[in-house]
Parts: C-alpha cells; sequence; structure tokens
C-alpha cells in the first residue's frame, strides 16, 4: 500500500481526473508503478515506443481527453459529446472560412448554459497575427494546441484559458512552430480596428 501512495502522488492531472474516488486512484497508481517495473531501460525502445504512442494519440478522438474536463465546462457538454464533435472536426469539409484567410471555423452546439452563443473551434496558422480588435461582449478561449502571445507579450499555451471581456481591445500573434486550435466561446463580436 506504501507504494501505491507514494505513486499516487506521482499520478498526472489527467489521470486523476478520470479516476474521482480513492479506490480508482490507488488502483490506477498500482497499474502506473506496474507498468514502469515493465519498462526496457533501452533508449531506441522508450524512443520507438514514445514515437508510437504519439503517433496513436495524434490520431485519436481522445487526443484533447486531457483537456475534456475544461472543454466540458467552456461548452457545457460531457465528455461523449466531445468526443462525438471532435470526430466530426476531423472531417476539412466540417470547417469553414474564417474572417481572415489564415483563420478556419468549426461551429457546434453547445449544452444548455451557452445556448444562443457562438461556440466552437477557431483554427490559425502558425506566425500569424490576429490584428487589434474590440470585443462587445466577453469570449472565453481555452487554448488546445499552438499558442500566442497577447499585445502585452503575455503567453496562452495548451490548457491556458483566456477569458477577454467585454469592451477589451487586444492584439496576437501565433507562435511559429504550429498551427493553433483554439475552443471559443463568444457571447458578442470581435470588431477589428483600423479597417
Amino acid at each position: 500500500m506504501f507504494e501505491a501512495l507514494s505513486a499516487l502522488e506521482l499520478l498526472p492531472e489527467f489521470a486523476l481526473e478520470h479516476a474521482p474516488s480513492e479506490a480508482e486512484r490507488v488502483a490506477l497508481a498500482e497499474c502506473f508503478a506496474k507498468l514502469s517495473a515493465l519498462a526496457d531501460p533501452d533508449p531506441s525502445a522508450l524512443s520507438r515506443g514514445r514515437a508510437r504512442l504519439l503517433a496513436a494519440v495524434t490520431e485519436s478522438s481522445e487526443r484533447f481527453a486531457p483537456l475534456f474536463g475544461k472543454l466540458s465546462e467552456l461548452f457545457d457538454l460531457p465528455s461523449e459529446a466531445l468526443r462525438s464533435i471532435f470526430t466530426r472536426a476531423a472531417v476539412a469539409d466540417a470547417w469553414q472560412p474564417g474572417p481572415l484567410p489564415w483563420v478556419s471555423l468549426f461551429h457546434l452546439e453547445g449544452g444548455p448554459r451557452v445556448a444562443g452563443l457562438d461556440a466552437g473551434f477557431v483554427r490559425l496558422k502558425k506566425g500569424t497575427p490576429f490584428p487589434a480588435h474590440r470585443h462587445t461582449a466577453t469570449e472565453r478561449v481555452l487554448i488546445l494546441e499552438g499558442g500566442y502571445h497577447d499585445h502585452a507579450g503575455r503567453w496562452y499555451g495548451p490548457g491556458d484559458l483566456h477569458e477577454m471581456l467585454g469592451g477589451s481591445q487586444h492584439s496576437l500573434q501565433m507562435n511559429a512552430e504550429r498551427d493553433v486550435l483554439l475552443a471559443v466561446v463568444l457571447s458578442g463580436e470581435v470588431e477589428v480596428l483600423g479597417t
């Protein structure tokens, strides 16, 4: 039991979200401990295993499962609905052109708490700007992939929630390494300034 408790302290947050009871967390920690005891110390085997795992997760509807708690709160939807949405979003034709050539939009129906609001995903090409703009009402953004700097230089990356209140103004610069994927719930409009 002592080994399971020390392993329990090392469980990542996403694992804890899927094991709500103490007994489930202890059982999960014991499984992780057994798996780590089986690990091949050969660095090339670890590298190959990591590559296989990342490839499987990247192509899966579970790719964003570690963020399902935050996504459920943002969209007011259960995990099963999120899985279905990510499956639909994997189809290129399900996306629409955005307000700028480097922006794509995927609209979805959120749960009752966000009914009537504009909800969905926004994809922005890596290295692109989102020009200075003003929010007419609150916008909540959960960064799923990639990241950006705001006009003040603050970095927002995967798992960060960025809330912009009505009347706020700013600009954004997407990171240069990878495209940016955002989950968004918008109460009003975004007005691009200087146009």
